[in-house]
């Protein structure tokens, strides 16, 4: 392309800078409607309607600017930051490989292959990743914090301690730079400081969903259990998948041998489950988790709470009036049903297996009030009885197979 046909670059580079993704994409159609076939056009339209989470239309744009200049490496970091926010890891993977491929001296495309990495749960991939980027550019504030956080995760708090600051040092305005500063400081067991830059990542983009969410988990490390039970669980994660599953396995055949155990692993998998919408549920008594939390969030906490409360009343009538038929159940029913519809809302990434997450909790509550109904009325002899086991066992088939997936 010749000068006249790039001199919209600087114009959109401005809007780009300046976070103003519609003006940008008005240059750009504007641009396109002079010229169909400026593949770089194409590729910048594509991030901006991926910042307004127009991912179809975002994909189509990749694609294009792909098809029309195969040799062209941005297009295809555009194509894999579409494919990343929607989560398609296995694809977006496949076409930051290809933009390396084209140039491997691209920093920006080693930070997202480390964030892909880092997602996966391959810590150590995401590391080497960091550390190839920065022998390219090496004040590279992205990276310097994304190897903090894959350091975190290995157990290396010193280390990760130390590219935070390096990341500060190099991005101390940018509010993700702050906002991976906050999830590094929980992650190595410092909660306030953590909270001091949850807020300041806000203060900079009071916009940032990553920021918002680190601050819930900032303000829910207040409570001492939450923080215990969250310090496990980055040490666990400091672990190879396969020692982890290791050590959940051997922990359930132990509490099945040592009756003495079962109740502290009872009361690690309910935390493993609940820990979240239940701390979430108490952020809403503080002045400012209730802020915090999400439209999202404070919705999964109404139910959550509606369910329980139901389960929990119900359970202390059927003790306290024995003689009345069904409370039980459906004290058993309502306190079920907060597997899948806890295990629904954490697939929340995933719209596939959230939906089939969502049929199995309606099929279980089906089930459930219907044995609920039969042994309230009295009718139905066995029935009840045969619709109640159906439902205890389906929920532990489902508690299951979550698990594994």
């Amino acid at each position: 392309m010749n000068d006249s046909q790039t001199d919209y670059l600087p114009r959109v580079q401005l809007l780009l800078s300046q976070q103003r993704h519609v003006q940008a994409a008005t240059e750009l159609r504007r641009q396109l409607s002079l010229d169909p076939y400026d593949y770089v056009a194409h590729a910048l339209l594509a991030v901006c309607l991926l910042e307004q989470e127009e991912f179809g239309e975002a994909r189509s744009e990749a694609e294009l600017a792909i098809h029309l200049a195969p040799e062209y490496d941005f297009a295809f970091y555009t194509l894999a930051l579409v494919e990343h926010r929607q989560h398609r890891t296995a694809e977006a993977l496949a076409a930051i490989n290809q933009a390396l491929a084209l140039d491997p001296t691209d920093a920006d495309y080693y930070h997202l292959l480390g964030s892909l990495r880092l997602a996966s749960g391959q810590w150590q991939a995401a590391l080497q990743a960091t550390q190839t980027g920065l022998q390219f550019d090496a004040e590279h504030a992205g990276l310097h914090s994304l190897q903090a956080r894959a350091l975190a995760r290995q157990g290396r708090r010193q280390e990760a301690s130390d590219a935070a600051r390096s990341a500060l040092g190099y991005g101390s305005e940018s509010s993700s730079i702050h906002a991976q500063a906050g999830w590094v400081a929980l992650e190595t067991n410092h909660s306030q400081e953590a909270l001091a830059h949850f807020r300041e990542a806000l203060r900079l983009d009071p916009t940032s969903e990553f920021a918002r969410a680190g601050l819930v988990e900032a303000l829910k490390a207040r409570y001492w259990v939450y923080r215990t039970f969250m310090r496990f669980i980055y040490w666990t994660n400091s672990l190879s998948a396969g020692v982890r599953r290791g050590l959940f396995l051997g922990a359930y055949v132990v509490a099945r041998f040592v009756p003495v155990l079962l109740p502290l692993y009872l009361a690690f998998a309910y935390m493993s489950w609940f820990s979240d919408v239940l701390f979430e549920s108490l952020l809403r008594l503080n002045r400012y988790g209730r802020y915090a939390l999400s439209e999202a969030q404070r919705r999964h906490s109404n139910h959550f709470l509606a369910l329980l409360g139901v389960g929990v009343a119900a359970t202390i009538g059927a003790l306290a009036r024995p003689a009345v038929p069904g409370l039980g159940t459906l004290g058993f029913v309502a306190l079920g049903l907060l597997f899948p519809l806890v295990g629904t809302e954490q697939l929340s990434h995933r719209p596939e297996q959230r939906a089939r997450s969502r049929w199995a909790g309606w099929a279980l509550a089906g089930i459930g009030l219907a044995s609920a109904a039969l042994a309230a009325l009295g009718l139905g002899g066995g029935a009840a009885g045969m619709l109640f086991t159906a439902f205890l066992f389906g929920t532990l088939a489902y508690t299951w197979v979550f698990a594994l997936r």
